[in-house]
């Protein structure tokens, strides 16, 4: 049986897996860590399901070029693991490059096929 410690362990490596994806455009290394019934959140508030949010990434409406954990802290609750933090994205969007701090509620659900990322919410971080 797995302890909350050995939890942290694989949801933080799959995030980290899920972050290269991401600024290596590797989508299909990226999918399977993304579950079906994934709501994406956006700091702009645009909310998109899981085909959306792989499609805008895939055709380049998204361009990933930082993604730096400030901290964060984890909640294990059974099957499902609770991730708060803050992260420093360096994104473009729609050719327009922005830099924003990022505080997020991300969750990730113990599926048959292993851990899935089912949820991403963000707010910005004003800056002082």
């Amino acid at each position: 049986m797995s302890t909350d410690a050995d939890t942290i362990a694989q949801i933080e490596s799959l995030d980290q897996q899920r972050s290269q994806a991401i600024l290596q455009r590797n989508f299909a290394a990226l999918a399977p860590l993304l579950g079906d019934d994934l709501r994406y959140i956006h700091s702009s508030a645009v909310q998109e399901n899981r085909t959306q949010y792989l499609d805008k990434l895939t055709s380049g409406h998204y361009l990933y070029h930082g993604l730096d954990v400030q901290q964060r802290e984890f909640r294990v609750l059974g099957d499902v693991v609770l991730v708060n933090g803050d992260l420093r994205i360096d994104v473009e969007v729609k050719n327009t490059r922005k830099v924003v701090l990022s505080r997020y509620l991300q969750v990730w659900a113990r599926r048959a096929s292993g851990w899935q990322m089912v949820s991403w919410q963000s707010v910005p971080v004003p800056q002082a």
